[in-house]
């Protein structure tokens, strides 16, 4: 029972340890992570991220398919992913998948480009990543947004001019909040067995 109650502990202990390396190594990157859940089937959602450096997403191709595809605008001199010259005569946004790994930043292989009008992102009515960069002044700056046909989960960008931010699906709070209570439950479980070992 005891070698029960110390693997336990050491796997919390472990677990918990790794959460403290993570979130040192995400304050170290000074990725800003932004959850936002909003649709924008209806209504524009714009992102603001300064310096009148922005993107607004919209649905303009509402078909009967329950995922319709993203469209985008960009101000300022934000540009979002695209492919362009070579690949077509004209540059369209370009979306990744959201769990392909990678980065988003200077050695980006695709291009970036501003879209004045709203424009729709083909293959973006899935699970979808689209990097932007921008520069208020300190250098370019990367991010991207997490979106899924007319949905946005969020956005992330890398404060650190010139840094790359790596690409992985902005967690929803739904998921945090079972995170936190599953660490909840097992220190509970823990606190009970001490208790019960103490009066037996």
């Amino acid at each position: 029972m005891r070698s029960m109650e110390t693997s336990m502990r050491f796997w919390i202990t472990g677990s918990l340890g790794l959460l403290a390396i993570g979130a040192a190594a995400t304050a170290n990157a000074k990725v800003v992570t932004t959850i936002v859940n909003a649709s924008y089937y209806n209504t524009p959602f714009t992102i603001d991220v300064g310096g009148m450096n922005n993107l607004t997403l919209s649905t303009i191709d509402k078909s009967a398919f329950s995922f319709s595809p993203a469209a985008v605008a960009t101000g300022g001199g934000l540009e979002v992913t695209s492919l362009g010259f070579p690949f077509y005569s004209s540059p369209m946004p370009s979306v990744f998948f959201a769990n392909r790994g990678g980065d988003i930043g200077p050695t980006t292989f695709i291009g970036f480009s501003s879209f004045a009008t709203p424009t729709t992102i083909q293959y973006s009515g899935a699970e979808s990543i689209l990097g932007f960069r921008f520069d208020n002044g300190r250098g370019t700056q990367y991010g991207y947004a997490d979106l899924a046909g007319s949905n946005l989960h969020g956005y992330r960008v890398e404060s650190t001019p010139g840094a790359s931010v790596a690409i992985g699906s902005v967690p929803e709070p739904a998921a945090w909040a079972m995170m936190i209570g599953g660490f909840g439950f097992v220190g509970a479980g823990m606190r009970s067995r001490r208790s019960a070992a103490v009066t037996a």
